[in-house]
């Protein structure tokens, strides 16, 4: 029996292995199986034709289209200056005042002038219609009634002489404070408290931002298909990647003999004054009639270098497909290459995609 079993116990040990071995494979919940990748959650646009005008992209400088040396209408000394460069300040808003203090008693002197002397006219009027009824009845002479008369003449010409000083009293006391003319900013400061003002004096400069302008220099080849009013794209790098909507404004009708460059002026909509004055901007003009063109969102173009692709989806599978880009309209640009209309194409989780990647599509 020891025989048997020294012989025989390997053999069952192996079988036995075996048979465990295969149970255990069996027994493998069918979850913990191994699987593909999983699915990319995207969101997809389909390639549309879309009406496109080709453009010429040029850089320009933004610049303010109201900037105002704000002066003083009247001479005077700076008593209050309320405003340091880079304030905002409101339109009416207080800058500065000038000493008021001989203005005002001026003032209160023709004021005090004014009422006596039309108390005065009063009883003259009183006397002289005295002196009429008198005259009727030849109880008094001519020559009364003429010195009553010529008293209330005098003294009615007296109180508008004083009505006009008072006016111009009131007036020079108003111009002793200069409000802002417009809402913008402080961009410079002329003056300060203790110095004398002459009239016409420079205060501040003010500059409003709520509409800019763009300054491009424009190639004369392209002057001639400008359309004044023209829609623009506007790209401000200092903003990137804010965009802006503005319009062609004027086309200088000299340009640079050296560059043969135009200047020509793009209107900008600014009301939250992001852009400021002097910021490098990135202008799309369009420069022919629109026609219609394959057009994807700018946002389901991935740039490798100097190449670009679309991830188009079929079955469920996102696969690469090279593409040549073209003009811009808005959010839209033109694309060309092996691409069909009615395509669904990858706009966001492109960035993560790899070539046959699984992709489900959500809304």
């Amino acid at each position: 029996m020891i025989e048997f079993m020294l012989r025989y116990t390997p053999r069952l040990i192996l079988v036995s292995s075996v048979v465990i071995s295969h149970l255990v494979v069996l027994h493998i919940p069918p979850s913990q199986a191994q699987k593909g990748p999983p699915a990319t959650p995207v969101r997809v646009a389909r390639v549309s034709k879309v009406d496109i005008a080709p453009q010429v992209q040029l850089i320009g400088t933004a610049q303010p289209k109201v900037i105002s040396v704000v002066a003083s209408d009247i001479e005077g000394l700076v008593e209050e200056f309320n405003v340091s460069e880079g304030d905002f300040v409101k339109k009416g808003a207080i800058l500065a005042r000038l000493r008021d203090r001989l203005l005002q008693i001026n003032l209160k002197g023709a004021k005090a002038n004014k009422a006596d002397t039309e108390a005065q006219l009063r009883r003259a009027r009183t006397d002289l219609k005295r002196s009429t009824d008198l005259l009727a009845s030849e109880t008094i002479s001519d020559k009364q009634y003429t010195d009553d008369l010529a008293e209330v003449q005098s003294l009615e010409a007296r109180v508008l002489r004083l009505e006009a000083e008072i006016e111009y009293d009131q007036d020079s006391i108003a111009k002793k404070t200069i409000r802002a003319p417009f809402s913008g900013f402080v961009i410079k400061e002329h003056t300060q408290v203790g110095e004398l003002v002459e009239k016409g004096g420079p205060l501040v400069t003010l500059a409003d931002l709520s509409n800019i302008e763009v300054l491009v220099d424009v190639p004369e080849r392209y002057i001639p298909r400008l359309v004044l009013g023209g829609d623009t794209g506007v790209q401000v790098d200092a903003l990137n990647p804010k965009k802006f909507t503005g319009k062609i404004a004027a086309i200088i009708a000299v340009g640079d003999s050296a560059s043969r460059a135009f200047p020509v002026k793009v209107s900008v909509d600014n009301p939250n004054n992001h852009i400021k004055g002097g910021m490098l901007c990135r202008v799309s003009l369009a420069i022919g009639k629109p026609s219609s063109v394959l057009a994807v969102p700018k946002d389901a173009v991935v740039n490798m270098g100097q190449q670009h692709l679309v991830y188009v989806v079929r079955e469920g599978v996102a696969q690469p497909l090279n593409v040549q880009l073209g003009d811009t309209s808005g959010s839209m640009i033109e694309v060309k290459g092996s691409i069909e209309a009615g395509l669904q194409v990858v706009t966001r989780g492109n960035e993560r995609l790899r070539p046959g990647q699984p992709v489900k599509i959500i809304e």
